[in-house]
This record gives C-alpha cells, structure tokens and sequence, in this order.
C-alpha cells in the first residue's frame, strides 16, 4: 500500500463520531483516561466546526486520524500548526498511512499559509521520534542549531494529563 493509494480527507463535523471513536483507541491503547465518548464528540463536533482547528482522517472506514491546532505567534503573521496527536489502529500501521497523514497535514497547512508545524514527543517514545524527523521535524532552533525544549505547567492542578504519550513516564 503506497500513500496515494490511502484515501486521506480533512474531517467535518459530521465526522466528530468516527473521530471521537478513533481517539478513544488511542488513549486506551497508552492508557489515559478521555472524557466520555459524548462530550469528546461533541467537543470535536465543535472544533471541526472551527477556522483554528482541523483532522485527517485515514482509510475509509478511517482507522487513522491526525488532529492540528492552529495557534497565533508573534513572530508572523501567519499561525503555527500544533499536531495535537496522530494515530494509526495497531492491524493498520507499518502501511504508509500515518506518512500519508503528514503530508496531507503539510499540504493543507500550506494551503492556509501556514509554514512551521510542532509536535510534542515524550523522549521514551523513540519510534515516534523517529518518524517525525523522518518527516522533517527536529528538535533543534533552525536559526542557532540550539536544542529545543517543550515545557509543559499544569495551571488548573488536574492530575490527569493532556497527552496520552505522557503515561510513558510512570
């Protein structure tokens, strides 16, 4: 299976249920908790429906899934797109898809003019390091070559954690 043989779409609202699904995989799959499945579809419902927020959908029926947030900087005038999360069911990976995600991601991004994308990657999870650099992303400030960091401050004192791939450091 190559890339362009993986049927890619940017989802709608009326995908907040596929999706909703598909992120509850992903979270039981590095078990961390999610809100119940009607509130995050109707969280989704409601982001899909947003200029600052989008997802890819992968396969049909989709089995995979890539979510943006696009955030403001000062430093252009165009936002930055944060990839919340990317995740491809266990029987479907190792096929090019989540590959096939990223380039659609690039590719709408692109379109909106958007030219810088960010990840979070907890540090254990070296596969995951690996594709991303493998895409092109790096851990390193372009301009000076200095290491860059993510530094995560928990403002509201909720125990549970906003990214599944942070169960990796109990």
């Amino acid at each position: 299976m190559t890339t362009t043989s993986i049927p890619i779409r940017v989802a709608t609202p009326d995908d907040a249920a596929t999706l909703a699904r598909l992120l509850r995989d992903f979270n039981s799959e590095f078990g961390a908790e999610l809100d119940d499945r009607s509130t995050v579809e109707g969280r989704l419902s409601r982001l899909l429906a947003r200029r600052d927020f989008f997802a890819i959908l992968a396969g049909e029926p989709a089995y995979g899934f890539a979510t943006v947030a696009l955030r403001a900087t000062a430093y252009g005038d165009n936002a930055v797109a944060a990839l919340e999360d990317l995740y491809i069911q266990p029987d479907a990976r190792n096929h090019g898809a989540g590959s096939a995600l990223i380039e659609a991601l690039g590719e709408r991004a692109r379109a909106r003019g958007i030219m810088a994308a960010e990840v979070f990657v907890d540090e254990p999870d070296g596969d995951a390091l690996r594709f991303y650099q493998r895409h092109g992303f790096v851990h390193r400030d372009p301009s000076t070559g200095d290491r860059a960091f993510y530094l995560h401050h928990d403002l509201d004192g909720d125990a549970r954690l906003p990214h599944p791939e942070r169960q990796f450091e109990r």
